[in-house]
């Protein structure tokens, strides 16, 4: 947060540099550009800290990364302990009308309730605790049973006196049960092993590809806006280079006029002056288009404002090479290990493995286990029956196997879809590894090549400002003319751009050396993993 102040306060401080352009004093060197007054000195760690908090492409790669965490802790739920509570009552019964056989039950209520507590387990099954209890009111047909016993005796003259006057029985009967259980469902077959927790692990490697692509993101913007700000560098070293070039010409013109009116050259001379000075007025004024419009592209890279288009980025940096050498051999094997495009197909191949063991693990039969044990106890009231259950009063055991299989070929064909995914990201990789490997060797190549560019840019650099004092002084002494001086000048201003093109295709050579070998990151300081949380 505080780079991120300090950069905010640099970039938009009132205390700017007056923009770089020929002096207003003369009409004809008037070419400054429609917009940009002022040029804001920037360094690359400001650049890259920029990107960091404020590029678009990287905010949308992190959000992307935060879904897939996300979802890859929502996917635990599958194997989290569940706690579960369900009560009930339940009431049938026979209609008074309705005649019902002797000690028949004419009505139940049962009042239930019970508590469990239960996940699904790593190897495809589930195992579910359960407590309980049931209260139930039972009522039978005791009394129009009696009711019939005592008109056939009083017929008959059975039951009279004193023997017969014993308690009838009663006609509603209560009970109350608990129980204890333990439930075990297993498959044996299809759903048996790591393919239960399929979801969990493919979930993890979307998130570990989604961290990889979020490094990737920060890699490809990072190469993209630093290029950039070479190529900016470039384009301001090349301003600098076109108004040297006019000031150049002006010098010659005014030697040219002294000449003129010493009448050692002739007033052709003088136009012949003029023509090259508007060519590179021209120039300069292309030049400083093309300033403003890769200072604007490296905003919008960066995600900083784009209002400010009366202000435009210049380069900090030194516009130098540094000493850096790089062996080939040593930055193939670092590509080859840290690379983040190779290591995004090797997660995504991971992935494959687990479609694979899936869609394998379905062309199984289904043979599933199911084994519960309940240990109950039984009382007039909840007390009793809640004691009954250490003094075992009753147990309940099950024990069931189901079998189920398909006869279509379906899920052969899902597992060849699986390993024909699995094939193509092989080749992928393969191919990608290829690319990659090429690209390195070329980088490494243009690394060199650029510092030798450099070192002989320099040297014609040196001979071509040597070879422009000369001609000048032999076109004061007359023994040239003013083509063969212009000429000169050209020669030199071409050594220039060439030495300044030079210099910053060494640093983007490094940058995409960088980038491939996976260091670019490292390189910056920047570190754009999610940090462990306990």
């Amino acid at each position: 947060m505080k780079s991120r102040i300090i950069f905010s306060a640099v970039l938009f401080a009132a205390v700017t540099t007056a923009y770089a352009q020929p002096s207003a004093d003369d009409d004809d060197a008037d070419v400054g550009g429609p917009e940009a007054k002022n040029a804001l000195p920037i360094q690359i760690n400001e650049v890259v800290t920029a990107i960091i908090n404020l590029s678009p492409d990287l905010a949308r790669a992190r959000t992307d990364r935060t879904i897939a965490k996300l979802t890859a802790e929502a996917e635990r739920k599958n194997q989290a302990w569940v706690v579960s509570a369900n009560a009930g009552f339940n009431q049938n019964g026979i209609a008074d009308h309705v005649e019902a056989p002797p000690y028949s039950v004419v009505e139940q209520d049962t009042l239930s309730g019970t508590l469990g507590l239960g996940r699904n387990l790593p190897t495809g099954g589930s195992i579910q605790f359960e407590t309980g209890i049931q209260h139930q009111h039972t009522e039978y047909n005791v009394y129009s049973t009696l009711q019939g016993l005592t008109s056939s005796n009083a017929t008959t003259g059975a039951g009279s006196g004193s023997g017969s006057g014993s308690t009838p029985p009663s006609e509603d009967a209560y009970q109350i049960t608990s129980h204890v259980q333990l439930q075990i469902k297993q498959p044996l077959a299809r759903g048996f092993g790591d393919v239960a927790v399929a979801n969990e692990k493919k979930a993890d490697l979307v998130a570990t590809e989604a961290t990889v692509k979020v490094q990737l993101a920060a890699e490809d913007t990072l190469k993209e806006a630093l290029t950039d700000y070479w190529e900016l560098a470039y384009s301001n070293r090349e301003l600098d280079i076109r108004f040297q070039a006019i000031d150049l010409a002006k010098k010659q013109m005014k030697i040219t006029h002294d000449q003129a009116r010493a009448g050692t050259v002739s007033s052709t001379a003088i136009d012949q002056v003029k023509s090259d000075l508007y060519e590179r007025e021209a120039a300069f004024e292309k030049s400083q288009i093309e300033v403003e419009s890769k200072s604007m592209e490296l905003r919008r890279k960066a995600g900083l404002d784009l209002q400010k288009r009366e202000t435009v980025l210049k380069p900090a940096e030194a516009y130098d090479i540094g000493d850096d050498e790089f062996d080939i051999t040593e930055v193939l094997q670092r590509a080859k290990t840290t690379n983040r495009k190779l290591a995004t197909l090797v997660v995504q191949q991971r992935e494959a493995d687990v479609d694979i063991d899936v869609a394998a693990n379905a062309m199984r039969p289904q043979v599933d286990l199911t084994a519960t044990g309940a240990i109950l106890g039984i009382g007039d009231t909840a007390g009793d029956s809640v004691g009954g259950i250490g003094n075992g009063d009753g147990y309940q055991l099950s024990l069931g196997l189901s079998v189920q299989w398909e006869v279509s070929s379906a899920a052969r064909k899902g597992r060849d879809a699986a390993q024909a995914k699995k094939k193509r990201l092989s080749i992928d990789l393969e191919d990608t590894s290829r690319q990659i490997e090429t690209q390195t060797v070329l980088a490494v190549k243009q690394v060199s090549a650029s510092r030798r560019r450099v070192d002989l840019s320099r040297k014609a650099e040196a001979v071509s400002d040597t070879n422009v004092r000369s001609e000048k002084e032999l076109f004061i002494a007359g023994r040239t003319t003013n083509y063969n001086v212009m000429q000169r000048q050209d020669s030199l201003i071409t050594a220039r751009l060439n030495l300044a093109r030079a210099i910053a295709d060494y640093h983007i050579a490094v940058i995409q050396l960088q980038y491939l070998s996976g260091t670019l990151l490292d390189q910056y300081g920047v570190d754009v993993k999610p940090h462990a949380r306990r």
